[in-house]
């Protein structure tokens, strides 16, 4: 495998784990509270919260990973807060 290629498959873990650690929480708060109430600070939270403390530990190495999982947080903030927004 070439350096170009393992380039990319380290950007696409780091864009995936981002998913998944954003997918998983979002779906442990929606069934853990009411279904009409999701706590959307606490994810919010969460996400911001996680990406500070990668950014000050790793610096700029997992950019991708800080900047997709703040973009997924955004993103399920939104899916599961649908109903609220636009009722």
């Amino acid at each position: 495998m070439s350096q170009y290629n393992l380039e990319e498959l380290k950007m696409l873990n780091q864009v995936l784990f981002a998913l998944f650690i954003v997918a998983d929480f979002a779906l442990f708060l929606f069934f853990q509270h009411n279904a009409y109430v999701f706590p959307w600070f606490a994810l919010l939270g969460a996400g911001i919260g996680l990406g500070i403390i990668v950014l000050c530990w790793t610096g700029k190495k997992y950019t991708y990973f800080i900047a997709t999982l703040l973009v997924f947080t955004a993103v399920f903030s939104v899916i599961y807060n649908w109903q609220a927004i636009f009722h």
